[in-house]
């Protein structure tokens, strides 16, 4: 009996690691996020806990549909370099086609999920997230390698829409959303960004255009630092929401005493940690204003 489950969870393996559900956490955070957001005044046909479970296992078919289709489609560019150990397909464990249809079964089952448990919004939201996170890797579109396109669509199908589908599911919208979209939306723009500047001499070397390529070095670090500048600006708007004027002017001081300490000493990684740990515990506050 032992043997062939030893032999299926061989099997299973590879297909599993390419979901990489190690590089899930802050996109399960965006999606419990717009859940309790809508909470207040979610519409309850079961209870929270198995509506809850059930809404958490859409979202990580989604996730795990997203970096499976971005691994079938981007595995001849990871066998040369560093991502080879991270891509089952680069490193030979499973096919390019096993890959695919592996995808297809995710989206498949997320999508009769949505469509068994939630509303026809959600539903909406979820397939739309589905069309964009396929399009960004796959061609015909493969919107990653489309300047301008690849980083404004990561913002959407790994930013904002995954905040919108929790709004969707558990209630409606209220003074909060549509700052917490955009939040959302910058944050997810300024990862991909930054992942992009770091990858900026691998895919100048092999042709791929990216926004970081197409603008220049130079320019990109601009950018990445003005959308840093919009999000903390963002913050502290969202701060300013929660009606506490003490917090709102500690808020204002702490930003921009952050921008001027790394203006003077520049250190990108330290400045975008920083921003990433701050970050949850202003939507955190949020939260907790919005549930007391």
């Amino acid at each position: 009996m032992n043997i062939p489950n030893l032999v299926f969870l061989n099997s299973a393996r590879p297909y599993i690691d390419n979901t990489r559900i190690r590089d899930w956490g802050g996109y399960v955070g965006m999606a419990i996020l717009g859940y309790l957001q809508g909470m207040e005044t979610a519409p309850q046909t079961l209870p929270w806990y198995f509506d809850f479970a059930i809404y958490l296992a859409s979202v990580a078919l989604y996730l795990s549909f997203s970096f499976s289709v971005n691994n079938c489609f981007d595995y001849k560019g990871d066998r040369l370099g560093a991502k080879r150990s991270l891509n089952p397909i680069a490193s030979g464990r499973i096919s390019a086609g096993g890959g695919i249809l592996f995808s297809c079964l995710l989206a498949s089952l997320g999508l009769s999920l949505t469509w068994l448990h939630f509303g026809v919004a959600s539903f909406a939201t979820y397939a739309a997230m589905l069309i964009l996170s396929a399009s960004y890797s796959a061609p015909p579109l493969r919107l990653k390698s489309m300047p301008i396109l690849d980083v404004a669509s990561h913002g959407l199908f790994f930013g904002s829409l995954i905040v919108l589908f929790g709004v969707t599911v558990t209630g409606g919208f209220n003074t909060f959303t549509l700052p917490l979209l955009l939040s959302v939306y910058n944050i997810s723009l300024i990862i991909e960004l930054r992942n992009q500047i770091d990858d900026i001499r691998e895919d100048t070397a092999t042709g791929i255009e990216t926004t970081a390529v197409c603008i220049g070095l130079s320019r990109a670090n601009i950018l990445f630092y003005g959308l840093l500048a919009i999000h903390m600006a963002m913050l502290t708007y969202i701060v300013s929401l929660l009606g506490n004027a003490t917090l709102t002017w500690l808020a204002v001081l702490f930003f921009v005493g952050m921008g001027v300490y790394f203006y003077q000493r520049p250190n990108r990684d330290r400045f975008l940690l920083l921003v990433e740990r701050v970050t949850p515990l202003v939507y955190i506050l949020f939260i907790i204003r919005l549930l007391l």
